[in-house]
């Protein structure tokens, strides 16, 4: 990580984790496209859990690569005078 300073330490990322509203799985396809979408996800004994169907467009990217981001987004609301958002 480039910036130490803004590391959380492991209980903080499982509590962001158990906190979450909804998560986006990004990968990518055998043709090179970047593919983020929206997840309902339980995070249960350290693994990620998320609903999905048994074939289609995600599936296809993780088989051709298994490196993926996930990226949980907890409680927002938004600062419209700010144009930005309070995480």
């Amino acid at each position: 990580m480039r910036r130490k300073d803004r590391e959380l330490p492991q209980g903080n990322a499982v509590q962001i984790l158990k906190d979450g509203e909804y998560g986006i799985l990004a990968t990518y396809g055998e043709n090179g496209y970047p593919y983020g979408v929206p997840l309902s996800y339980v995070f249960m004994d350290g693994k990620i859990f998320f609903h999905g169907a048994m074939s289609g467009h995600k599936l296809d990217n993780l088989h051709h690569c298994v490196r993926a981001s996930f990226t949980v987004v907890g409680h927002t609301h938004a600062l419209q005078e700010a144009f930005s958002t309070a995480y």
